[in-house]
């Protein structure tokens, strides 16, 4: 039997999990959060409110999670470039 727990930041707040891939549903049902949200991966520290993520990774398929790695779940088109157009 294994104990061993995951502990991941999504949104900045410690989720524990057991198993060590999850998809980007995981994520959302975690946070509960609509179906259409984005998922991604912190590389690098958060950046400053207001700046786009140039480092982060956009989460699209299944994943291998490690202790200590951050992710965010947020509305589509928060990190998308619209030109105002």
């Amino acid at each position: 039997m294994n104990d061993h727990k995951i502990t991941i930041l999504i949104n900045q707040t410690p989720y524990h999990f057991e198993q060590d891939t999850l998809s980007p549903q995981n994520f959302r049902d975690a946070v509960h959060a609509p179906g259409e949200y984005e998922v991604w991966q912190i590389l690098k520290s958060p950046d400053p409110e207001g700046q786009l993520p140039k480092d982060d990774l956009q989460v699209t398929s299944e994943v291998l999670i490690k202790s200590g790695q951050h992710y965010r779940v947020v509305p589509p088109g928060t990190f998308g470039g619209t030109d105002g157009v």
